[in-house]
């Protein structure tokens, strides 16, 4: 049996005549793993035929949403997002951007590429504009520059730089440019927090060489420049 067309698939779903794994399902939209999971229809094995093409996105993740194929009450994911929602393939992120952060995110179905995109023996910078409440020291920069004593350790150097003051209301906040070359969570926010600060804003605007685009709405994605694409894939040595 070969692959059917969306609306096909659908009716198909509601029909309860599709089984993932020997389950039968009636969710619309769910995400499979092509390489190990089990389809049926009617009790037969569904033939894949010719497995899609890599893709390799750059991802404007909006606020307000998890990085995470399973959400919360209240909490959607990026994958109940209308350009994510039922692809019909599996698309990995590099690493997660939480609930309250924007921007960046590199999307992919080539497991790989996403194992070594995040893998720490790399150390990707991610780069980041951070709007807090208040301001650092250069005693506070210069820590966070040599590494700085956390609840899971000392955090590797960072590069950090001042963009500019803002009001906040009733008080005064910084915009910082800071780039971190390990993927620990809420690093960026814990790095403010040690010295009293709180993120009010937080917005990842590259991660290597990749560039979130200016014109990239939230919500949207788009293929990786093919230049990026070949820089990227050589930093990771994937291709001499």
């Amino acid at each position: 049996m070969g692959i059917a067309s969306r609306r096909e698939a659908e009716k198909w779903i509601s029909e309860g005549r599709v089984s993932i794994n020997g389950e039968v399902t009636f969710e619309l939209g769910i995400q499979i793993d092509p390489d190990n999971d089990r389809i049926a229809i009617d009790g037969k094995p569904l033939d894949p035929g010719k497995k899609p093409s890599h893709v390799y996105w750059v991802f404007h993740k909006p606020d307000l949403y998890l990085t995470s194929t399973k959400g919360e009450p209240d909490k959607p994911t990026i994958y109940d997002l209308p350009k994510l929602k039922g692809l019909g393939f599996r698309v990995l992120s590099a690493g997660r951007l939480d609930y309250r952060t924007e921007g960046l995110l590199v999307l992919s179905n080539d497991g790989e590429f996403i194992h070594r995109l995040t893998h720490p023996s790399y150390k990707m910078p991610r780069h980041y504009y951070a709007l807090v409440n208040g301001k650092l020291t250069s005693e506070q920069m210069k820590q966070i520059k040599t590494g700085l004593p956390l609840e899971d350790g000392v955090t590797q150097p960072a590069d950090i730089q001042f963009a500019h003051g803002k009001n906040l209301g009733g008080g005064k906040g910084s915009w910082y440019i800071i780039t971190v070359y390990e993927g620990r969570n809420r690093l960026v926010r814990r790095t403010f927090s040690h010295f009293g600060l709180k993120t009010v804003r937080l917005v990842r605007f590259g991660m290597g060489n990749v560039r979130l685009p200016d014109d990239l709405k939230p919500g949207e994605y788009r293929q990786m420049s093919s230049s990026m694409l070949t820089a990227l894939k050589k930093d990771l040595q994937l291709i001499p």
